[in-house]
């Protein structure tokens, strides 16, 4: 009997390890699956960020000044922050697309060169993004940005920019 009883508690004890095991082994794969899913979503809003600054910024600003494409993705309320004098200048996009248009004037080469790009980073939280690049006019490092951006209802937006020019 005392045998017996013995067996039936190492039988018991055995099915409750194999239970935790099994647990475990599930949480583990639902949580691998999690990640999967977490670092598809991470490489999706990537992407959707990265396509944003593309087409508004690069795209609209440095390319052809598409006004569509430039109020497509950025903000109503942005503002270009420009430190001069080691004070703070709010430039609104419209105000930034004349700026582009002097610049064009002054300096016609330099904007008629080929526009390339780097992105150095990508990162958002939820719904808040950050994007640096390096932006280039022909062999020209024109600039290093810093984009900031929310998502929206429909879809990501830059609402701010700071700028460092290479000396």
């Amino acid at each position: 009997m005392k045998i017996s009883f013995i067996l039936l508690l190492l039988i018991i004890l055995l099915m409750a390890c194999t239970q935790k095991v099994d647990s475990e082994i599930e949480s583990q794969s639902a949580k691998n699956v999690s990640n999967k899913e977490d670092a598809n979503m991470e490489v999706t809003e990537k992407e959707a960020i990265q396509q944003v600054v593309e087409k508004a910024y690069i795209r609209g600003i440095h390319g052809n000044q598409d006004e569509k494409a430039v109020k497509g993705g950025f903000h109503k309320d942005f503002n270009m922050l420009v430190l001069q004098n080691n004070t703070i200048e709010k430039v609104t996009v419209d105000e930034w697309l004349d700026r582009v248009e002097k610049m064009k004037a002054d300096n016609p080469q330099l904007w008629e060169a080929e526009t390339t790009y780097n992105f150095e980073f990508i990162d958002f939280t939820s719904y808040a993004a950050v994007a640096k690049l390096d932006v280039y006019k022909g062999k020209t490092h024109f600039s290093t940005d810093y984009m900031l951006l929310y998502r929206f209802e429909d879809g990501w937006k830059i609402v701010s920019k700071i700028f460092a020019i290479p000396h």
